[in-house]
């Protein structure tokens, strides 16, 4: 486990794009990259994800699901309402998945440790 000021991107996935929409697999990993790839763009000055970025072989990401876009939408605005940088991907305008900007971990578990690892 990291430490409290390692530097991590979590990714919050919609569960039911396979559960209930039956995407496979492949394509949810796609979305999750595609958001974690946007947000290190969109951010790349940014002086958290130059750090991240600096021990490419040592990155720490964790996928966490939410059930549903709702519960995305939740998860949105408490990262909206604590400052969090991140991005969020839209695919056949339908947002599935959160991608939060590289950041110390104590910054951002908190607002996100009651989410369930992605299964």
């Amino acid at each position: 486990m990291p430490g409290a000021d390692a530097r991590v991107m979590y990714l919050v996935l919609r569960s039911d794009l396979m559960k209930v929409l039956k995407w496979p697999l492949g394509a949810v990993i796609a979305q999750g990259a595609h958001a974690a790839t946007a947000c290190i763009w969109s951010y790349k000055e940014d002086a958290d994800v130059i750090e991240y970025m600096r021990d490419m072989n040592h990155m720490r990401k964790v996928a966490l699901q939410v059930e549903d876009e709702h519960e995305l939408k939740s998860i949105e605005k408490v990262l909206t309402d604590n400052n969090i940088d991140y991005r969020l991907w839209v695919e056949d305008d339908m947002p599935v998945c959160i991608a939060v900007k590289p950041q110390p971990r104590n910054v951002v578990h908190k607002h996100l440790r009651h989410l369930r690892l992605y299964s």
